[in-house]
């Protein structure tokens, strides 16, 4: 590297799984998971190297002077721009993202309290720099080993001068992209090839060579002589020829309709499914993972009521088709037209479409659904080969009778029977999935269903989820690692909360990210319409698992005590006549989350009168904390739910805005609603709770300055984390760290006031993801107001 230092990269020295063991990423006392730079000509101190005075941990008490980057997980090669000194690392990440990272001195990459931009660990302690995001980053759909290339600055390949380089060992998959002014630029595909790439090197005459470590070949890039072909592809329904007559969904011959088990929560769409197989090939079915032949089509078309539960006002809404090209399943989606006659194919990356649906326990009696046309990147985060094959498509949903031409018959026979399977699938390798609905049916079966079909595509080992619950059908469920568990993810203000609180729903981060809208909502994609039956169904099933079966019983006894006090105030409610007592019991009950939850299951189950009902709407709609508000939006109409990032707050539209910093710094000092200067000292008015602000517009360019102000938990200083203090007799307080030691822990709070809590009242202490800072201070505000007050912070330099 640059004036003859070496440069050595380290990983964390652990397996795949569980990550991190040596909670080395963010720990500078060792010499992993970082980047190393040395000078190897001279020794020092009886090494046969010195550490660089300039490096930026020296003299730092506890921590290795060597390192100069750290929190990595496994870094795979690096190489420096030779012309702009550059120092790039490919990151290989653990679960759900594969990372590019351009090296800064000092600079902290988050492992393991994240993965690229994914929070995977929030609880654990982080280092003394802030966490940097990658500048790249390439979730598992499209990758799964990142391999760092090179610059490249050769001639052979004119129209890739200045290109940087990278590849991935699993898919072969090549790409390049220009880094200027610190944004990342023609960043695109250059090759799909089926190389193994282990690496890069280059000639004296800055040629590039690709090295494939299972062939042990040397390998060039070349112009691609064949023309692009995409045009071709059927750009209609009608066009792809799967259907005799697309209005009626009558298929073609050849393709032929299918049914499931378990059908997946599609926010109230119902599906018909249709699957084809070229010429007269067979699906080889010789064991769960079933073979098929290129060219295999399987159709979805989603339909919906444009009046609640009356199949008569029924329309077509999406046709969603997996093409096999013989390695990868693509994905396609059409979006029907308004004459229900034929539906054209969506851009790849999605769009949006809002229906008003006839719904009586809506507000008004009609409610605005809004649905989501998933970009093809979307679809292929369940849909790849990581994920196993076709999720609806194997013995498990298949495994059931249909309607045949007098009787009904077992639909894995009648396949077999007309050489869609190449051979009968024998009786004793037959597991059948139960259908979730079923009232008749097994509840813990049931709900293992639901779960397997809306869950554990993501949330199973190397499927990209960044929990480490597994929650296919037929593991154990003491193994599934939910039961008793605490969540990797934080709490949500549950006391003593775990993934699943055996015997207790009330503190189940599993239902309340299902009973939920907003940030940690699940199902993360797919779906942006809380599942009721869904709820009820996994609500019903964790009241009957047993407490004894909990991993860890740190606050059970002090929960149980909070539980039975909420379900003392929840009955005094549905009791009382008083309007002021009924307020009065509702805020009781939304001053913490699982009370907040116990109220909502009342609402839903339509266990409190009207009024209550409103008083209970009102109040959890304007709740303080987004964790109780965010149960409770989905009563609200869609122009009154929170405008979140990336949907009603469009960053790029606020960007290109001329901000006016004199009104700005009005927005900053004066607006109610805001009240920055309550955190933030700038010069020598406001106070001092969160950062100092006075030079702020030396640090963050505006992008980052909104984003901070968006997100303000996407990034938090150490300085700065959140800490939540759990007492034994249940209360939950948080803060800011301010000190420790063997007699008490004393926080600061929002209010800038102190909090000492004796040690021995606490049961558990750990850092959050959230930050202190709220994340929805621009939601009264304008567009150009906030414009205003980024061009404020922007001119202070």
């Amino acid at each position: 590297g640059p004036a003859a230092y070496l440069y050595i990269s380290t990983a964390d020295a652990g397996p795949a799984n569980p990550p991190d063991i040596f909670k080395t990423g963010q720990d500078l006392s060792d010499l992993l998971s970082s980047i190393l730079r040395i000078d190897v000509d001279q020794a020092d101190n009886g090494k046969n190297y010195r550490i660089p005075a300039e490096n930026p941990f020296v003299g730092r008490a506890g921590a290795r002077g060597e390192v100069w980057s750290y929190g990595l997980r496994n870094p795979w090669r690096m190489s420096f721009d030779r012309k702009t000194g550059d120092l790039w690392v490919g990151d290989v990440g653990w679960e759900r993202w594969e990372m590019l990272y351009r090296i800064e001195r000092g600079g902290n990459y988050g492992w393991a309290v994240m993965e690229g931009h994914q929070s995977t660990h929030p609880e654990w302690t982080r280092g003394p720099t802030p966490i940097l995001p990658p500048v790249i980053d390439h979730s598992h759909a499209e990758s799964s080993s990142i391999t760092e290339g090179l610059t490249y600055y050769g001639s052979r390949l004119k129209e890739l001068q200045g290109t940087h380089l990278y590849s991935d060992y699993d898919t072969g998959k090549i790409w390049g992209f220009r880094y200027e002014n610190g944004r990342v630029v023609d960043h695109r595909e250059l090759a799909d090839t089926t190389h193994r790439v282990v690496g890069f090197g280059e000639d004296l005459a800055g040629e590039f060579y690709i090295l494939d470590h299972t062939a042990g070949t040397l390998n060039r890039l070349i112009p691609n002589p064949q023309p692009d072909q995409s045009a071709s592809f059927p750009r209609t329904l009608y066009a792809t020829g799967l259907f005799s007559s697309v209005k009626d969904q009558a298929p073609a011959p050849g393709v032929i309709p299918y049914a499931i088990n378990a059908e997946p929560w599609s926010d109230h769409a119902i599906a018909k499914r249709f699957v084809a197989v070229p010429d007269q090939l067979a699906v080889k079915v010789p064991g769960p993972n079933w073979t098929f032949p290129q060219d295999s089509v399987l159709v979805k078309t989603l339909f919906l009521d444009q009046e609640e539960g009356n199949p008569k006002t029924r329309r077509a809404v999406e046709t969603q088709i997996l093409h096999f090209d013989g390695l990868d399943w693509n994905p396609y989606t059409y979006q029907w037209n308004d004459d229900q006659t034929d539906a054209k194919l969506v851009d790849a990356g999605g769009l949006e479409q809002t229906f008003e649906i006839v719904d009586p326990n809506a507000a008004g009696g009609r409610r605005q659904q809004a649905w989501r046309f998933a970009g093809r990147a979307e679809c292929q985060r369940c849909h790849n080969r990581w994920s196993g094959p076709p999720l609806g498509f194997n013995t498990p949903q298949l495994n059931r009778s249909v309607a045949g031409a007098a009787n009904a018959v077992s639909q894995l026979e009648a396949f077999a029977a007309m050489g869609l399977l190449e051979q009968s699938i024998p009786l004793e390798n037959r597991p059948q999935l139960a259908d979730p609905h079923d009232a008749a049916g097994d509840l813990e079966g049931r709900a293992r269903a639901y779960l397997q079909v809306n869950c554990a595509h993501c949330h199973r080992m190397h499927a990209g989820g960044a929990v480490l619950s597994h929650m296919h059908y037929d593991l154990e469920l003491g193994k599934t690692n939910m039961v008793g568990v605490r969540p990797t993810q934080g709490g949500f203000g549950l006391h003593a909360a775990q993934v699943i609180a055996p015997g207790d729903p009330f503190r189940s981060v599993l239902l309340f990210r299902m009973w939920k809208l907003g940030s940690g909502r699940m199902p993360h994609i797919g779906s942006t319409e809380v599942d009721l039956a869904g709820v009820r169904l996994i609500s019903e099933w964790l009241e009957t698992i047993s407490p004894a079966t909990a991993r860890e019983t740190t606050g059970q006894e002090s929960a149980a005590k909070l539980r039975a006090g909420e379900v003392a105030t929840l009955e005094r409610l549905q009791k009382s006549g008083s309007v002021t007592e009924q307020t009065e019991l509702v805020n009781q009950l939304l001053s913490s989350t699982s009370g907040a939850l116990m109220l909502l299951r009342a609402l839903d189950d339509h266990k409190l009168s009207a009024l209550v009902s409103v008083v209970a709407i009102d109040k959890g709609t304007e709740h303080g904390d987004v964790s109780i508000r965010d149960l409770y939006e989905r009563f609200l109409p869609p122009d009154r739910r929170i405008k979140r990032l990336g949907t009603s707050i469009l960053p790029k539209q606020i960007l290109a805005l001329t901000g006016d910093a004199t009104q700005g710094r009005k927005i900053f000092f004066e607006t109610a609603g805001v009240n920055c200067k309550n955190c933030h000292r700038i010069e020598q008015e406001g106070k001092i709770l969160g950062p100092e602000l006075t030079t702020i517009g030396k640090k963050l360019s505006r992008g980052q300055l909104l984003e901070s102000i968006v997100e303000p938990s996407k990034r938090v200083d150490p300085q700065f984390v959140t800490y939540l203090a759990e007492t034994i007799d249940g209360r939950l307080l948080t803060g800011l760290l301010q000190s420790k030691d063997e007699q008490q822990v004393v926080l600061k709070d929002a209010q800038d006031k102190l909090i000492p809590i004796p040690l021995a009242e606490i049961e558990q202490l750990v850092p959050q993801q959230q930050s202190m800072m709220p994340e929805l201070l621009l939601r009264d505000l304008t567009a150009q107001q906030v414009a205003d007050l980024v061009e404020y912070l922007s001119s202070l330099q």
